[in-house]
């Protein structure tokens, strides 16, 4: 079994293979290549980028409810907290602590500060995508609440290259 004698490489293979099938809107393909990958992988730091694409592939097929379910669920298991509802006084509450942290942090050194932590540059995305399906299916507390948190995670730890 080429999973057992060169996990990375059959990792990296069917995760482009995946890519490469999305890319040709082969997307029944590239969900086969994702699910092998989940089935096969030995931990959940290495299905990360699949479900990222995972959830490009259902978001591009109009179903953002799937998308966020497998973003909510990814992240809580990442140690994420994944409310099932926000009310308008804890969205206001949290966007205000956001406005505070930007304002105490952002400077000429913050924005020269790169994420490099591969983990916690996935919790970005995964909220990113969080709230793009927020958008397309949730209540706007909820997509406030995936807004400040991605924000909050950068203000915290640098942007994306």
């Amino acid at each position: 079994d080429h999973w057992e004698s060169h996990y990375d490489l059959s990792l990296r293979i069917y995760f482009l293979m995946a890519s490469a099938a999305n890319s040709t809107c082969q997307y029944d393909e590239a969900e086969l290549m994702l699910q092998k990958i989940f089935e096969k992988a030995r931990c959940l730091d290495d299905q990360l980028p699949s479900y990222l694409l995972l959830n490009e592939i259902v978001l591009s097929q109009g179903n953002p409810k799937a998308a966020y379910d497998t973003c909510a669920s990814v992240l809580s298991q990442l140690g994420e907290t994944i409310p099932t509802s926000v009310t308008p006084e804890a969205a206001s509450s949290m966007l205000a602590k956001t406005l505070t942290m930007y304002e105490e942090v952002y400077n000429d050194e913050w924005i020269k500060k790169k994420l490099e932590d591969e983990k916690i540059r996935t919790i970005a995305k995964l909220y990113n995508s969080c709230v793009i399906a927020c958008f397309l299916c949730k209540s706007r507390q909820i997509l406030i609440y995936h807004m400040c948190r991605a924000v909050q995670l950068s203000l915290r730890n640098g942007t994306c290259q």
